[in-house]
C-alpha cells in the first residue's frame, strides 16, 4: 500500500509541476494584458475588454476581433470593480474546488479498503478549468493539499507505531499486574530474610561473648588457614585426669566430635584411652600417653598420623571445669543400673576433684536426677560393667544431655547456661569456628554415639608393663570415616 501511494503522490506531484508552469506562463501573460489595460484606460483609446480577460480560449477557436467588438458594443469596458468582481469569483471557485478534494480525501480514507489515488478520466477538467481555478498563490494551496495528504500518511504510521507500542506494553502491564500478584510474597520473603539477619546477628554477638569468656587455649591445630572452614569439623574433646593442684597428667577422656555440615548430622567418638599407637618421636605407647608427654600439640599430632584425619579445633576441661560447666547447665535425668546406683552411693568421693566428700547419696536403680558432682561421679565409674568401654558411653551420655538442655531449651536460657559454663573450659576456637560448631550442634539433629576401636578390630595385650589394646588402624580408619560422614 504504501508503495502504491508513493507512485500516485509522485504522479500527482508531475502533474502539479506541468501545470505551474503552464500558470506562470498565463501570469506572465496575463500580466501583459493588465499592463495593455492600464495603458488603454489611461487614453480610451483602443481599448479591447477581451484583454482583461483571464481565460484562455480553449481548442481552435479563433479569437473575436476585441477592437471591433468595443467599438459595437461600449457596454463591454471593462472597469476596475468588474475586474475585483472577476477575481472574487476565482477565489471562491478555488476555495470550493479545495473543500470538494478534502472531503473525497477524507471519504476515501474511511474505506476498509486501502486508499489508491487513480486518475478517472470522468472527473477530469481541460488545462483552461485546471488554470482559471486558480489564482497567483493556486499552487502553493495545492502543495498544502499533497503536504497534508502526506502528514495524514505519516501520522497513520505514526499511530500503527504507537498501537504496536500499546499492545506491547498492554503485555508488559500484565507482566507488571502478575508481578504486583507475587508482590505480597516477594514482601513476606524481604521480611523473612531481614528477620533471618538479625536472628543471625543476634546469635553471632552471643556466641561472641561467650567464646570471650573460655579459656584460651593454645594449639598449633587452630593456626592452620584451613581449620573449621572444611565440611567436616572435628572437634577433640579432653577431659584431664588432674586433681588438686596437678598438671600434666594423662587424658581421662578423649571424645572426638564432629560436625558435618554438608549433611547436618553430628557424631561423638570416644578413643579408648588404652590403645597402643605410635606416639611421634617416643615409639609405641598408650594413646593417653601423648598429652603427658607434649601436652595438646603431640595428642593432636598422634590422633591425626593413626587415624588419617584432621582435627579443627580442641576444648579441654578438668574436674573443677566439669562441675563448673554442670553447676551452669543444672541436672540432670539419668538411668542408673542397680549396679551403678549402688557404687555411686558408696563412693560419693568420686564427684569432687579431691575424691572426698561427706555427702550421703541415695541413687536407685531407673531415673535419677543427678547433680554435678553425682554427673562427674557417673562418669568417672570403671568398675562397673565393661570396664572403661561403658565409663566411655557414660561421658558420651552426660554431654549429649548437657548440649540437649542447652539446644532445646529458650534461647535466653541457653545463653547463660553457656555463659556461666565457658570460664569453666580451655579451647582453641574462635568465634567463627564456634558458631559453625554452635550451628552444626543446633541443626544436626540427634548425637550418634560411637567407640574405636570397634569390636572385633583389635586385641589385647601386655607390653613393656601395660595391659594395652591393639587396634586394626586400617578398619579402624575406615570405620571413622563412616562416623565422621554419618553412615553409621
Amino acid at each position: 500500500m504504501a508503495y502504491e501511494d508513493d507512485l500516485e503522490l509522485g504522479r500527482l506531484r508531475q502533474e502539479a509541476e506541468r501545470r505551474k508552469r503552464e500558470l506562470e506562463e498565463l501570469q506572465r501573460q496575463e500580466l501583459q494584458r493588465i499592463r495593455e489595460l492600464e495603458q488603454g484606460k489611461a487614453d480610451r483609446n483602443g481599448y479591447d475588454p477581451e484583454l482583461d480577460s483571464a481565460f484562455a480560449v480553449s481548442g481552435n477557436e479563433q479569437r473575436p476581433n476585441t477592437r471591433q467588438s468595443v467599438q459595437q458594443n461600449p457596454d463591454m469596458r471593462y472597469d476596475d470593480e468588474q475586474l475585483e468582481k472577476r477575481k472574487q469569483q476565482m477565489k471562491n471557485r478555488e476555495e470550493r474546488n479545495r473543500q470538494e478534494r478534502i472531503k473525497q480525501e477524507k471519504k476515501n480514507s474511511k474505506a476498509s479498503q486501502p486508499r489508491k489515488r487513480t486518475f478517472d478520466p470522468d472527473q477530469a477538467v481541460s488545462d483552461e478549468e485546471f488554470i482559471s481555478s486558480y489564482e497567483d498563490d493556486d499552487y502553493d494551496s495545492d502543495y498544502d493539499d499533497d503536504r497534508e495528504y502526506e502528514e495524514r500518511r505519516r501520522r497513520k504510521s505514526r499511530e500503527e507505531s504507537e498501537s504496536l507500542k500499546n499492545r506491547k506494553d498492554g503485555r508488559d502491564d500484565k507482566k507488571s499486574k502478575k508481578k504486583k500478584k507475587k508482590s505480597p510474597a516477594a514482601k513476606f520473603f524481604r521480611r523473612l530474610v531481614a528477620i533471618l539477619l538479625i536472628l543471625l546477628l543476634v546469635f553471632a554477638l552471643a556466641i561472641g561473648n561467650i567464646t570471650r569468656r573460655f579459656k584460651n587455649l593454645d594449639s598449633e591445630v587452630s593456626k592452620r588457614p584451613t581449620a573449621m572452614k572444611k565440611g567436616i569439623v572435628n572437634v577433640l574433646l579432653i577431659g584431664e585426669d588432674a586433681r588438686d593442684g596437678q598438671s600434666g597428667q594423662r587424658t581421662d577422656s578423649m571424645i572426638l566430635m564432629s560436625i558435618n555440615t554438608t549433611k547436618n548430622c553430628v557424631s561423638m567418638t570416644s578413643l579408648m584411652r588404652d590403645m597402643y599407637v605410635d606416639i611421634p618421636g617416643y615409639g609405641g605407647d598408650r594413646i593417653n600417653a601423648a598429652y603427658a608427654y607434649g601436652g595438646i600439640d603431640l595428642l593432636d599430632q598422634t590422633i591425626e598420623e593413626n587415624f588419617g584425619i584432621t582435627i579443627d579445633g580442641n576444648a579441654k576441661v578438668d574436674f573443677d571445669g566439669f562441675l563448673e560447666a554442670m553447676t551452669a547447665v543444672g541436672d540432670l535425668d539419668m538411668d542408673l543400673t542397680a549396679e551403678e546406683a549402688q557404687y555411686m552411693n558408696e563412693n560419693p568421693g568420686f564427684g569432687s576433684n579431691n575424691d572426698a566428700s561427706d555427702e550421703v547419696w541415695d541413687l536407685h536403680e531407673g531415673k535419677n536426677r543427678l547433680t554435678p558432682s553425682q554427673l562427674l561421679a557417673y562418669s568417672r565409674i570403671r568398675y562397673i560393667g565393661n570396664s572403661d568401654w561403658d565409663r566411655t558411653e557414660r561421658q558420651r551420655k552426660v554431654i549429649a544431655a548437657s548440649v540437649s538442655r542447652v539446644k532445646h531449651g529458650h534461647f535466653i536460657s541457653g545463653y547463660k547456661m553457656a555463659t556461666k559454663a565457658a570460664p569453666s573450659i580451655a579451647t582453641d576456637i574462635g568465634t567463627w569456628g564456634m558458631m559453625r560448631v554452635a550451628f552444626g550442634i543446633i541443626t544436626g539433629g540427634e548425637m550418634k554415639s560411637h567407640i574405636i576401636p570397634v569390636e572385633d578390630t583389635y586385641y589385647g595385650d601386655y607390653i613393656d608393663g601395660m595391659d594395652v589394646l591393639v587396634p586394626d588402624l586400617e578398619q579402624n580408619r575406615d570405620y571413622l570415616q563412616k562416623y565422621m560422614n554419618g553412615e553409621e
